[in-house]
């Protein structure tokens, strides 16, 4: 239950996590431009201050001040005093006539200071230069009220406390609609994903036409999906035909100890449990082989890595299985590949166990160096062949392409195993196998060549 409540709040806690998005850049964007609109306001009116200020310190003529001072153009609100060293006003606006300075301005400062008897005159901007008139060191102040600022900052917050909440609320609903509608896609193949089961792996998931995050999740999904059907199906054929196969020595066991027991005192036991002895021998191998296709399954085939000499290997492995017939071996020693010693005698020894059930007269291992960086080890025979057709099918599990194995088997052979396990081998040591006719442009001879490509360790 929590999670389905979780699930069905995603949709609010992204529209949630969007307004809040959109309401920091609009703070952010508002007082970026407030801070810049009341920056600029200053800017202009400190201008416009110092111009008036220059033009009152010029209207002096040979160290007198016009009584009044000349009024700033455009503003009744500006005023301007002329101050001596000792704080005597010498000339002021008419808007401040009779007043004592307002402002002070001590050595080494630019910036003006009120007067302790500065009264009734508010938020006020102000500048002052230093002049020289005639002989007179001065200083010339010039100040305005900061009526626009005010202005400036009850507007914009006049109309932020409108437009902020519309702002808001515009942004909650376009934010709901449009995540709704990109969460409809995964909505969607929620519920076909939770329709899909074990038995009905065949289904997909629905796939968006676009291209984004969601779209190639989909596809993503009916891949997985794909390779869970492939797999389950591998898995209840491999089930089947083991089934099948494990029955066949169990029931020929199960059918001999009957007979004896069915008459124990004319039974010829040796005979009985020689036949069991080889059912069972039969059965014991088919479960190993079993094992290692489990382990390779599980990506577990390969224990350990370490160079191994694969021509040195080959000899060892010819020299130590019976055959029934020669083996013509050629194999270079010292060409080493990475991998673990074991499987790669596994691997051997099932290529010549398939070899010698199959050929007429000879069959042939051969260990050597390729470019790039390869070693290729084939085992030809000059048997019936295998069939194009057949050449790729060869490699699955339980396939026999040929009906009649009355020939001296192998380890594996007889269940279809032996070359599944060799391709397993190969593959989880990064090679390759192939099979193809032994005397591919010759129509009147045969014969099965198996080419193992490995990589050479070291390189």
């Amino acid at each position: 239950m929590i999670r389905a409540t979780r699930s069905r709040s995603l949709w609010l806690r992204l529209t949630v996590l969007a307004t809040l998005a959109i309401t920091v850049t609009v703070a952010v964007a508002t007082a970026v431009l407030v801070a810049t609109l009341v920056s600029s306001v200053r800017s202009n009116v400190t201008t416009t201050l110092n111009t008036y200020a220059e033009s009152v310190a010029h209207s002096a003529v040979d160290g007198r001040w016009p009584t009044p001072l000349p009024p700033a153009p455009g503003d009744p609100g500006m005023w301007a005093q002329v101050v001596d060293s000792s704080g005597r006003v010498l000339a002021a606006t008419q808007n401040v006539a009779g007043r004592p300075a307002m402002y002070m301005l001590t050595a080494g400062s630019t910036s003006p200071k009120p007067s302790p008897t500065l009264v009734g005159h508010g938020d006020e901007q102000v500048v002052a230069q230093r002049y020289v008139a005639g002989s007179t060191p001065v200083v010339v102040y010039a100040g305005g009220p900061t009526r626009l600022l005010s202005i400036l900052t009850s507007d914009i917050r006049g109309h932020l406390l409108y437009t902020v909440p519309l702002v808001l609320l515009g942004a909650i609903g376009i934010s709901w609609l449009l995540i709704g509608r990109t969460l409809r896609p995964v909505e969607h193949m929620r519920a076909e994903a939770a329709e899909i089961t074990g038995s009905g792996l065949h289904r997909r998931i629905p796939e968006p036409d676009s291209d984004d995050e969601i779209g190639r999740l989909a596809r993503t999904l009916n891949t997985m999906l794909g390779r869970l059907e492939d797999s389950a199906a591998r898995q209840r054929r491999f089930v089947a035909d083991a089934s099948h196969e494990l029955r066949t020595p169990v029931t020929a066991i199960r059918t001999t100890l009957e007979v004896g027991l069915a008459h124990p005192d004319q039974a010829p036991w040796p005979e009985l449990a020689t036949r069991a002895t080889a059912e069972a021998a039969r059965l014991q191998r088919l479960v190993d082989a079993l094992l290692v296709l489990a382990r390779a399954d599980d990506d577990t085939l390969i224990g350990r890595r370490e160079p191994v000499d694969l021509g040195r290997l080959a000899r060892t492995v010819v020299d130590a299985a019976p055959a029934r017939l020669p083996v013509e071996i050629d194999a270079l020693p010292g060409i080493k590949v990475l991998g673990d010693a074991d499987q790669l005698t596994r691997l051997i020894r099932n290529l010549l166990d398939n070899a010698d059930s199959h050929a007429d007269s000879w069959v042939r291992l051969t260990v050597a160096e390729a470019e790039p960086d390869t070693v290729v080890l084939e085992v030809a025979d000059d048997g019936p062949g295998i069939a194009p057709a057949d050449q790729e099918r060869v490699f699955d599990r339980f396939v026999r392409v040929q009906a009649a194995r009355d020939r001296k088997s192998g380890a594996t052979a007889g269940t279809g195993l032996g070359l599944s396990i060799a391709r397993d081998i190969v593959t989880a040591h990064g090679g390759t196998i192939t099979v193809d006719d032994t005397h591919p442009r010759d129509e009147n001879r045969s014969g099965a060549k198996f080419t193992v490509r490995l990589p050479i360790a070291g390189r």
